[in-house]
């Protein structure tokens, strides 16, 4: 027996040896791994080819408008959302935020000793950074005067039952309005015994619990990219180092590369439906601000007051989620989803339509039976003329020629880029981008962020796909939405066959057509 054993094992390793010295000594390189790398479409997005286009306004200087000079630029192939991000998606990104909030308020539940194996867990066991430290050592963070928070591995696959009294009373614990902070609401909010557990809460004058929006908080890290790669954060390396890692020049300092350049957010994520109020004077919008949020009816409509601040929080948790759901083995070849940038969003709208004025192609806002293409403000004081005096369902009208619908119209969209007028001027012809990253100390000049498209309270000359405009960050309007995209994990044109050189005159095979040939005769005639 040992002998058969001894010379399996021997055959084994002769059959391996070929393996390990394989190339015959040439450089043939070596693949990181062998699954496949490809990603499938994401759910509800378009595939936008790489090209290049006329990037800028072409057409109507409209009065007191930012315009961008015109200038070609060539852009890498990305996947965009088809429609506007719904009430319906967001919502399932602040019910998310409500239940992470009550699930950890489980999992550190003292009456339920089986809550850490039931709920989660109150500390990621795989994390591979310390949170504390990070906190302690961000500036930024400092800053913000934020709170330290404990890492959670929760478990998702456990449904919420809310009328067990355990997930009740987490809920009320950690996002009903408590008396001191529902005292703001004056006679609306009166105070009440509960006789079951003895606890006096608040509630308004229609005998509803409240949940305190302001706590619906999102809580995410995020590299900058743009601050690590900047040369006075270059690491210089020198001839001569200390143990403490500084390099002995005047130019030099330490450089840690575990959290020098991680920022970390807390973004409350509830839409402001006030702004339906505000951002308009002397109207009665009241049943917006009312019911477009949450009505079943709004679920197709697009998002409207988040701030592009909330809306990176969206894309963040968005690609959170998609991960949670992927195998282990699969996360690294995921890309993440963010907002487009202005050249992008261009690129996307223009639909392979060089120099058009609108998404559609033509120069004009009405179809050859008459009816508008877009949801604005076709008519003097007229909102209605289009079919709808607010906005409309993400879906309606015909798409552009790339299957996106609303790229003018209906509301307004956020991107990446920065706004500042000679953006065009200094930025790159490849994949152009502008951003700054504001923070709460800065000037409110340096938190204007693009917005392009026009809503529905514009007049058709914000609609032109090279118009421009600005919102600053930390601001929400009731005509401002946003959708996302997502960067293939390779361009198209890696690893891509060549076109075969036809010359003038030969057909598909490579050779003389007989018209080619009668032409080169009578040439020589």
């Amino acid at each position: 027996m040992k002998k058969i054993i001894c010379f399996v094992f021997t055959g084994f390793v002769l059959l391996s040896l070929p393996a390990c010295f394989s190339g015959n000594g040439e450089l043939v390189g070596n693949t990181t791994t062998r699954l496949d790398f490809t990603i499938d479409t994401p759910h509800g997005m378009r595939k936008i080819p790489a090209g290049s286009f006329t990037m800028g306004s072409n057409d109507q200087d409209v009065p007191y408008a930012s315009r961008s000079n015109m200038q070609t630029i060539t852009m890498s192939p990305f996947w965009i959302d088809e429609t506007e991000i719904t009430n319906a998606e967001y919502r399932q990104f602040t019910h998310w935020v409500r239940d992470s909030i009550i699930r950890k308020a489980l999992i550190n539940d003292p009456d339920n000793p089986n809550s850490e194996t039931e709920w989660g867990w109150p500390s990621d066991p795989n994390a591979n950074w310390n949170q504390v430290a990070l906190e302690e050592s961000d500036e930024r963070m400092e800053r913000n005067d934020l709170d330290n928070v404990e890492n959670y591995h929760i478990n998702w696959y456990k449904n919420l039952n809310f009328n067990k009294s355990s997930v009740t009373k987490a809920m009320i614990r950690t996002l009903i309005l408590d008396d001191e902070e529902g005292s703001d609401f004056g006679s609306n909010m009166h105070f009440y015994d509960d006789e079951s557990d003895n606890e006096k809460y608040l509630r308004p004058h229609f005998q509803t619990k409240l949940i305190d929006k302001r706590r619906l908080v999102y809580d995410y890290t995020w590299f900058d990219a743009t601050a690590a790669a900047s040369r006075n954060n270059t690491y210089e390396y020198g001839n001569n180092f200390e143990e403490d890692g500084y390099v002995e020049n005047e130019r030099a300092k330490q450089v840690n590369r575990t959290n020098s350049f991680i920022h970390r957010e807390r973004v409350p994520v509830y839409p402001d439906t006030l702004t339906w109020v505000r951002d308009f004077t002397y109207n009665f919008n009241e049943p917006m601000f009312d019911k477009y949020n949450w009505h079943p009816a709004f679920d197709d409509y697009p998002v409207v007051g988040v701030s592009w601040q909330q809306a990176k929080a969206f894309c963040h948790w968005r690609t959170e989620w998609k991960l949670y759901h992927l195998p282990q083995e699969r996360r690294v070849f995921e890309t993440s989803y963010r907002l487009p940038t202005e050249a992008e969003w261009e690129w996307a709208a223009r639909a392979g339509r060089e120099l058009a004025m609108f998404p559609w192609g033509g120069p004009y806002s009405r179809n050859s039976k008459g009816c508008f293409l877009a949801n604005f403000k076709p008519l003097r004081g007229n909102y209605w003329a289009d079919g709808y005096i607010y906005t409309a369902p993400v879906n309606e009208y015909f798409p552009n020629d790339y299957g996106l619908y609303n790229m003018a119209g209906n509301v307004a969209e956020w991107t990446e880029s920065a706004f500042d007028p000679m953006s065009d001027i200094f930025s790159s012809d490849l994949n152009p981008e502008y951003t700054y990253n504001a923070d709460n100390t800065d000037h409110p000049h340096f938190k204007k962020k693009v917005i392009k498209g026009g809503s529905w309270k514009d007049i058709g000359a914000f609609l032109q796909i090279g118009a421009r405009d600005y919102e600053y960050q930390d601001s929400s309007r009731c005509y401002v939405g946003f959708r996302c995209v997502k960067s293939p994990p390779f361009n198209e044109e890696v690893g891509a066959r060549k076109k075969e050189f036809k010359a003038p005159g030969k057909n598909s095979n490579n050779k003389w057509s007989g018209k080619a040939i009668k032409r080169a005769r009578r040439d020589r005639r």
